[in-house]
């Protein structure tokens, strides 16, 4: 026996006979073997090249390196799993047993039918998210992969979960660590909450069921998910604790009680407080402001009580039932005696510990939301609205990051009534960090109100000496102008953003210089401006040690519009890299649109698919915009490049004219063109360049322009229209100039060429 498993659920495992094996310290060499196994087809050695290896050196080396290394792991005298060639990879697992293909086959068949014992050794092999650290985020083709499987993974656990819980649900013991992990698994679930805080009330362990209480309805207030009742309908459903002479209770034995008392009064907690030391008082009233997130660390930090002390006081709080230690941490033994000596504080005295509590948090880096949600909530009470509106800024931000576009929105707009009670510089400054959060979270009610509103804001931020905050005024104004078509005019708002800066410090420069590049890159306007600010943001940035991702993005877009096309490949990853690690997801987008053009403007059709997958990924969670009916219409165009299928092309068309994203119309019709006319369809190719054309008009979009009027030359010759092709001809010829990109160019000096080869056969005696 030479039995092989593979488990991909948490941190990547290999036995052989029960035995661990040790894999390789390569991440990517591991990241390869689980993309093998979970594959049942081989690979073309470049696919797996560029998945896993964009690097200027030898990529092809690095596979062979790996797949030396994959083999003494897999392969034995008897066995060969590891299937290579000169062109492909591929893994042969039918005899590996994988613990995430084993849960996908038995969550797609019939769970109902399964026996309790295998859902339950299916439910323990499950160690944690698919690939746990994995995830390889520098290469975003693989990281958009891992993302979708990871998310699959999950979705089966938690139906497998799910059916467990409910199978058990007469054996409340050994249901209970199945809705525990299910909870951990759909933190956001009401009825895993429900589930769970039923069978704690079954097994007679009411404290541990109020907390799973509390803590289901601060996740799900803090999502913005509207409580349905089912978690306060397990709350109430109460168990009587048996008597000594009742024995022990039936595992169903259920009963309806009356709701929870109401909390103790004023004096009643004086009473249960006194006679304690000052120490433990102290504590106690800490750990009211605290609750219901109690760390003993932090008790320490805010009291200024040694390690002892705190120990101390914490004992004889917990000999008191005041506080206790449960699953779930340090909290209130009677969840309601909180609510009650925080009343027992002044107002004051909660601002100062509030405020106190919120100065700590902000020092941290805000990197989850729950630490995000806790410095949001001591700063709003804490009675200073400037610290209180900069907290919802930063839950906000992170709130994009994480594609909580809603909260996100909620945040700012509780960001921006306190915002208006500041004194006039730091409102204002405010009001544009808010403004870029719901810009970003979600589509604008009046575009040409919030574009007005936002320079009137730069305009105050500039009289005031808040250079940053104008740049960052008119960088949102020229940002909304081009997403609704206003090129002209988002131009000038980039390059008064620009100006702005002139006057501040370096870093500011090289940021503004940057976007105003890419601005100009983007509207194929004053290219040489901005090759020249390119130029100058490079050399300021080199000095400064900086690096935005601006700089790549306006680097990659000029290198493509210049007809370097590795270059720009180069720095359009790059761009893609660093707006994914500093959040900006619209950013990423961006880079990862102009990689897949890219890859459709050099013929390669496959990669333009994968590119297009991961935009997908990204445009179904960003707000709603133009962006996910881009990525579906991208996604149309690779159908009708590979298979020849117009259908899903025009499925999604509709929702981009919806948008109004007139760019990326121009730019999916024209393609569209393209291949209609190289597959000899010159009437739907002129159909879909001549709506091309009129928006590439509206936009004066140069290289659109061009390619639009050069398939509608040769698509008129081809339909025998020579007067059109001849006046279609002749507005291509005077655009096949800069500013039009070098691809649009010789793409149609090509296209005229061979149309006119073709007329003049056709025209010969």
């Amino acid at each position: 026996m030479n039995a092989l498993t593979l488990n991909l659920l948490g941190d990547p495992e290999l036995r052989r006979d029960g035995q661990p094996v040790a894999l390789p310290p390569s991440r990517k060499t591991r990241a390869l073997l689980a993309y093998l196994a979970l594959h049942a087809r081989p690979f073309s050695r470049e696919h797996l090249c560029e998945l896993f290896w964009e690097l200027p050196d030898d990529p092809r080396g690095s596979l062979r390196w790996s797949l030396s290394k994959l083999r003494r792991l897999v392969d034995t005298p008897e066995r060969c799993r590891l299937i290579t060639d000169r062109l492909s990879v591929g893994l042969d697992v039918s005899d590996v047993d994988i613990d995430v293909l084993n849960l996908q086959r038995l969550v797609a068949g019939e769970l109902a039918e399964a026996d309790t014992t295998s859902l339950e050794a299916a439910a323990v092999r499950y160690r944690g998210p698919l690939l746990e650290g994995l995830d390889l985020p520098g290469f975003h083709d693989f990281h958009s992969w891992c993302l979708a499987e990871r998310e699959r993974a999950m979705r089966a656990q938690a139906r497998l979960l799910t059916a467990l819980a409910e199978r058990l649900r007469d054996h409340p013991e050994r249901a209970l660590p199945h809705a525990q992990a299910l909870v951990r698994l759909t933190p956001f679930d009401e009825a895993a909450h429900a589930r769970l805080v039923g069978l704690l009330q079954a097994l007679h362990r009411p404290r541990e069921a109020e907390q799973q209480y509390r803590l289901g309805l601060r996740l799900l207030g803090e999502a913005g998910i509207p409580v349905t009742g089912a978690l306060p309908r397990a709350r109430r459903t109460r168990i009587e604790p048996p008597s000594p002479s009742d024995g022990p209770a039936p595992e169903d034995a259920l009963e309806s009680a009356p709701p929870v008392p109401t909390a103790p009064g004023e004096a009643g907690v004086e009473a249960r407080l006194a006679g304690l030391d000052p120490d433990a008082l102290e504590v106690i009233r800490w750990a009211a402001v605290l609750a219901p997130e109690i760390e003993v660390s932090a008790l320490g930090r805010y009291t200024g009580l040694a390690s002892g002390r705190i120990g101390a006081a914490l004992e004889a709080a917990e000999r008191r039932g005041l506080l206790a230690i449960g699953e779930g941490g340090l909290d209130f033994g009677d969840p309601e005696l909180a609510e009650a000596v925080y009343a027992t504080l002044s107002p004051a005295r909660r601002q100062m510990m509030h405020r106190r509590v919120a100065d700590s948090l902000a020092l941290a880096a805000v990197c989850d939301l729950d630490h995000a949600a806790a410095l949001v909530r001591h700063a709003e009470c804490s009675g200073d609205p400037d610290l209180a509106a900069a907290a919802l800024v930063g839950a906000g931000r992170l709130c994009l990051r994480f594609f909580a576009n809603d909260e996100a929105r909620r945040l700012a707009d509780r960001g921006l009534a306190l915002a208006e009670r500041l004194p006039d510089v730091r409102r204002v400054c405010l009001l544009l960090e808010l403004r870029e959060i719901l810009i970003s979270a979600a589509p604008l009610a009046d575009w040409e109100t919030t574009a007005t509103a936002v320079v009137t804001l730069a305009e105050q931020a500039l009289e005031h000496g808040a250079l940053a905050h104008a740049r960052l005024g008119y960088h949102l104004a020229s940002h909304i102008l081009w997403a609704h078509g206003q090129w002209t005019d988002a131009r000038e708002e980039a390059l008064q953003s620009e100006r702005v800066t002139r006057c501040a410090d370096d870093a500011e420069q090289v940021i503004a210089m940057a976007e105003t590049a890419r601005c100009l890159a983007m509207l194929e306007r004053d290219l040489d401006q901005a090759r020249a600010r390119l130029a100058d943001a490079r050399g300021l940035a080199s000095r400064c040690h900086m690096r935005p991702p601006a700089l790549p993005m306006a680097e990659g877009l000029l290198a493509w519009h210049a007809g370097r096309q590795a270059e720009a490949e180069s720095a359009l990853k790059e761009a893609r890299t660093q707006c994914k690690a500093s959040g900006d997801r619209l950013g990423e987008f961006q880079a990862n649109e102009a990689l897949m053009m890219m890859a459709i403007e050099q013929g390669q059709p496959a990669q333009a698919l994968s590119r297009c997958r991961a935009l997908l990924l990204l445009g179904e969670r960003l707000r709603d915009g133009s962006e996910a009916p881009f990525a579906q219409a991208a996604l149309g165009l690779c159908r009708l490049v590979t298979d020849d299928d117009p259908a899903p092309l025009y499925d999604a068309l509709g929702a981009l004219r919806d948008a109004d994203a007139r760019h990326r119309l121009a730019w999916v019709l024209n393609r569209a063109a393209l291949h209609h006319l190289e597959r000899g369809h010159p009437s739907e190719a002129h159909s879909a360049a001549a709506e091309a054309l009129s928006h590439a008009l509206a936009l004066e979009r140069r290289s659109e322009q061009l390619l639009a009027h050069g398939v509608l030359a040769a698509a008129s010759r081809a339909l025998g229209d020579l007067p059109d092709a001849d006046r279609h001809a002749r507005a291509a010829a005077g655009l096949l100039h800069p500013p039009a990109g070098d691809w649009a160019r010789r793409r149609v000096a090509a296209l005229l060429a061979t149309a006119e080869a073709r007329g003049d056969v056709e025209g010969a005696p």
